[in-house]
């Protein structure tokens, strides 16, 4: 099957949009126009004869490392090896600019061509569905501009790179759906919420300890009376789990964080309990 593979524009966003409903994805057309905007030469489309068949998406954090997401295909046109060559082109966009680690969010299904390639796991992250009850009240303040400097510290901190592009341009676009906490005068974590396709989604959320971690994740889902939501649980804390399964969520489907290459910024990922989302980190 002869494919060309070259960048996407915004022009090609409703076709990413037509790939991603035909997975069950829960992207919306914001996210795909911020992936555009992060990373304008490292998002690829696959083309048979002038249609949009396949995507990738890429996300650079500093030179320290990079995310591969969107990876996919028109389920017409799979097997015949279309989803490997967006992947390979975004590595390869990744690693030519300078990036020394590659990571993603892979299924047990996809971790088995990850492998093959050089990708090893670093954590295990599960997806948790529920719906927020009408009563629950905020317990904390939405993020002002005189947080963010250390909303953005601790990130970084937890993360393992400078996120701030992405962070701030989450919050910039639902400003209500975030929660930030503090103890003894010193941040302790922090939280944004945002709509998806099928579902709101809280992450990411970042917290110091499981109090805080308790308060930001109702803080933010009191804002989706009744709604449904998802959160990409780190099972890496110690403590997020217990949260979602106090509130009633329940497991959908697990996830694994891999890496390629040496991996020298690992950040604190003890500190996140919700990741951004499986595309960024």
């Amino acid at each position: 099957m002869l494919y060309d593979i070259r960048k996407m524009t915004i022009d090609d966003i409703p076709d990413g949009q037509r790939l991603r409903a035909l997975a069950g994805w829960n992207q919306t057309e914001s996210d795909w126009r911020r992936l555009l905007e992060l990373e304008p030469e490292g998002c690829f489309v696959a083309c048979i004869d002038g249609a949009v068949r396949g995507t990738v998406t890429t996300t650079s954090y500093e030179k320290r490392f990079g995310w591969v997401g969107m990876v996919l295909v028109d389920p017409d046109f799979r097997r015949h090896g279309m989803g490997t060559q967006l992947l390979l082109k975004g590595i390869e966009y990744l690693e030519q600019s300078g990036v020394e680690t590659v990571k993603l969010d892979a299924t047990p299904m996809g971790k088995l061509v990850y492998d093959r390639i050089g990708f090893v796991e670093e954590y295990l992250i599960e997806r948790w569905e529920g719906a927020a009850p009408a009563d629950y009240e905020r317990a904390l303040e939405e993020i002002k501009h005189s947080d963010w400097e250390k909303v953005l510290e601790l990130d970084k901190r937890a993360f393992g790179a400078d996120r701030s592009r992405l962070v701030e341009r989450l919050y910039r676009d639902y400003p209500e759906l975030s929660a930030v906490a503090y103890k003894d005068g010193q941040i302790a974590g922090y939280a944004l919420g945002r709509r998806g396709m099928l579902a709101n989604y809280l992450g990411p959320w970042v917290a110091i300890d499981k109090a805080t971690a308790q308060q930001l994740f109702q803080s933010v889902i009191s804002m989706w009376p009744r709604e449904r939501f998802f959160v990409d649980v780190n099972l890496a804390s110690p403590c997020a789990k217990e949260i979602a399964a106090g509130y009633g969520l329940t497991a959908q489907r697990p996830l694994i964080r891999m890496y390629r290459g040496p991996n020298n910024f690992p950040g604190e990922p003890q500190l996140v309990c919700g990741i951004a989302g499986p595309e960024i980190g």
